[in-house]
């Protein structure tokens, strides 16, 4: 008996929340280094590619072609977060990269 994986390609939206595709929102540390989720909020929600593995839910595979890159995006469970602590967790996040890359700067 052989096992096959079952993939296919769809569309998921990024979003200030996270990358939302098929219901749930899925994140990853290029997106947020990147500041898209940022970016949404600030210039409007915008579409990518994506390939995904049937009955599997975990992680997707996100295709950004103006940066020529693929990545894996893991699925983030926010049933019970509030999204406005989510983008407040994002922004926070964003800042002390921001933080490190300046005082890094300063020191060198």
């Amino acid at each position: 008996m052989t096992n096959h994986l079952k993939a296919d390609v769809g569309i998921a939206t990024i979003t200030a929340q996270g990358i939302l595709f098929n219901g749930r929102f899925y994140t990853n540390r290029a997106v947020i280094k990147k500041k898209w989720f940022v970016l949404a909020r600030e210039e409007g929600q915008w579409r990518i590619p994506v390939v995904y593995l049937h009955n599997y839910y975990e992680a997707i595979i996100i295709i950004s072609l103006s940066h020529q890159e693929v990545s894996l995006a893991m699925w983030v469970n926010i049933k019970n977060l509030n999204l406005e602590e989510v983008e407040h967790y994002h922004k926070e996040l964003n800042q002390l990269k921001e933080l490190k890359k300046n005082l890094t700067k300063e020191i060198n």
